[in-house]
């Protein structure tokens, strides 16, 4: 017993040390397929009884497929799957033309100057950015830390509300669209390093303020896709705290 204890602790710290597949597991993979096809069938519902019953709010090609692929994104993500991070490139290309397209400014430069660049480096960081080269394992923020988060969201939106409201004529909401930004901003900053606090972000300034925002632009594929996310991170955040206790990837 007392032999092969430690042949047990060397073999656990060698897969903790080892990095994760750029496109993972087979039962990612399986995961991923399934929660695709489940986002394909729920995008379809919508866009079909809004043809049916409002068509003048039937999304277009890209809203659609913008929609599709971040609701597959997250779905995956709550359930620490790094092919979320792959699929999250494709569906912020296509959101960030969708928000150009209606004049949130702030949401466009959101996809493309940010969460486009930082997918590329959380992938990284999940895969190998654990010690040793390793898989990233799930983590708390300390309470100094926490505090800091919460200023820089409201400095942030104080700077990005003021940059959109004196540089774009045709940005609307400025104020509101840039709190947002700052909230996710820091959202995704604290999700690439696999943080349980980045679930509280998504739940609060992210997801319910945008449900409002969408509604208010007429963007209610986007306004019901939040819906979904708001469900998933609080979901997600009860699955990575449990992982954060179990000391897991």
């Amino acid at each position: 017993m007392t032999d092969s204890t430690p042949a047990l602790i060397a073999e656990e710290q060698s897969l903790l040390a080892s990095p994760a597949p750029w496109f993972g597991r087979p039962w990612e993979h399986r995961q991923a397929a399934v929660a695709g096809a489940g986002s394909l069938v729920a995008c379809g519902i919508y866009w079909a009884g809004t043809r049916e019953f409002a068509p003048e709010t039937t999304p277009g090609v890209v809203e659609f497929s913008a929609t599709t692929t971040s609701l597959w994104s997250v779905w995956i993500t709550q359930r620490r799957n790094v092919l979320a991070l792959p699929i999250g490139i494709v569906s912020v290309i296509l959101m960030g033309s969708f928000f150009s397209d209606i004049g949130l400014v702030g949401q466009q430069w959101l996809q493309w100057g940010y969460y486009l660049p930082i997918q590329f480096w959380a992938w990284a960081m999940w895969t190998r950015g654990g010690e040793g080269g390793g898989e990233l394992l799930v983590t708390r923020l300390a309470a100094s830390m926490r505090v800091l988060v919460l200023v820089a969201s409201v400095a942030a939106t104080i700077l990005l509300g003021w940059v959109l409201d004196a540089g774009w004529d045709d940005a609307v909401y400025t104020y509101w669209d840039a709190s947002i930004v700052a909230a996710s901003v820091l959202a995704m900053l604290l999700l690439s390093l696999k943080k349980v606090e980045s679930w509280w972000l998504w739940i609060g300034p992210v997801n319910i303020s945008a449900i409002g925002l969408y509604l208010k632009t007429e963007a209610n594929m986007f306004a019901a896709l939040y819906v979904l996310f708001f469900v998933m991170a609080v979901v997600g955040l009860v699955r990575w705290r449990a992982a954060a206790s179990r000391g897991v990837s």
